[in-house]
């Protein structure tokens, strides 16, 4: 069971289908300790004019310190016997999936949570629960000349930006020379594509129910990381005395933002 739980992980999860796994980019996470140091490389290349004689002289790597903090996350659900056996055992399924809903909605969350603290770029939008297609290219213009269509991870929106999305004919029109087919038509949380962009739709993280507001993430590739410390866990402890069984999931991540200007946040309010 814990085997098919790390396999839904990966197919459910929605802003982690945005962020990098870095688990083998840190040869150290398994056995490390609280903390772990993400990578990322300062941009050291130049060129110049080449005098003959002359020797080059090299840059050297720089690796900027970027430390994350493990985080672990657990659930537990107690199944009676009585309740199991009422529909046959499909109790333990059912709640296990559960667990596996909840832990996918924590580190969508957690990722949520890492780029709004550590992201650079903010893009505002008249309304706090619509978005049009000039705030998309106005998000867009943040990256300057680095907007080439295979560089995107994504952009991350709320289900209420939805309607926006399909009332865009910049989004539907098959008129428009860069409309995608298929688009408004939800598969894994996928919505389509808008400049290439693959816009995925989730509810992790993505809404301030303070300011009752969206958040959209548009994500460069590589810019959004999370590592694994461990693959979730998964145990059936007896209660013997109970007549029950205690499913119990466990999980140890970290989440970072490997690159600060690759993220653009677009919302109503920005600092």
């Amino acid at each position: 069971m814990a085997d098919a739980i790390n396999e839904k992980l990966g197919v459910s999860l929605k802003m982690g289908q945005l962020a990098v796994d870095a688990t083998n980019e840190v040869a150290d996470i398994t056995t490390c300790g609280d903390e772990i140091n993400f990578p990322k490389y300062e941009r050291v290349a130049t060129v110049g004019n080449v005098t003959k004689g002359t020797a080059l002289v090299p840059a050297e790597v720089s690796m900027t310190e970027n430390k994350a903090t493990i985080k672990q996350t657990g659930g537990s659900i107690r199944v009676y016997d009585k309740d199991a056996k009422q529909i046959k055992g499909a109790t333990l399924d059912n709640m296990a999936s559960q667990l596996v809903d909840a832990m996918v909605q924590d580190l969508d969350s957690s990722l949520s949570a890492t780029m709004d603290a550590e992201a650079t770029k903010k893009s505002p939008t008249a309304s706090a629960t619509a978005i049009t297609f000039d705030e998309v290219l106005n998000a867009m213009a943040l990256f300057g000349d680095s907007v080439e269509a295979d560089s995107w991870s994504g952009l991350a929106i709320n289900s209420r930006l939805l309607p926006s999305f399909l009332k865009m004919d910049e989004f539907t029109s098959v008129e428009k020379t860069y409309q995608s087919a298929n688009n408004g038509i939800i598969k894994n949380g996928l919505v389509g594509y808008i400049l290439n962009i693959p816009v995925v739709l989730t509810n992790n993280g993505t809404y301030d129910s303070t300011l009752s507001e969206c958040k959209s993430y548009m994500i460069k590739k590589g810019a959004l990381g999370y590592v694994k410390q461990q693959d979730v866990t998964l145990e059936i402890e007896r209660e013997g005395k109970l007549l029950a069984n205690d499913i119990i999931v466990s999980d140890l991540y970290a989440t970072k933002v490997m690159d600060a200007d690759g993220i653009v946040i677009i919302r109503k309010t920005v600092a």
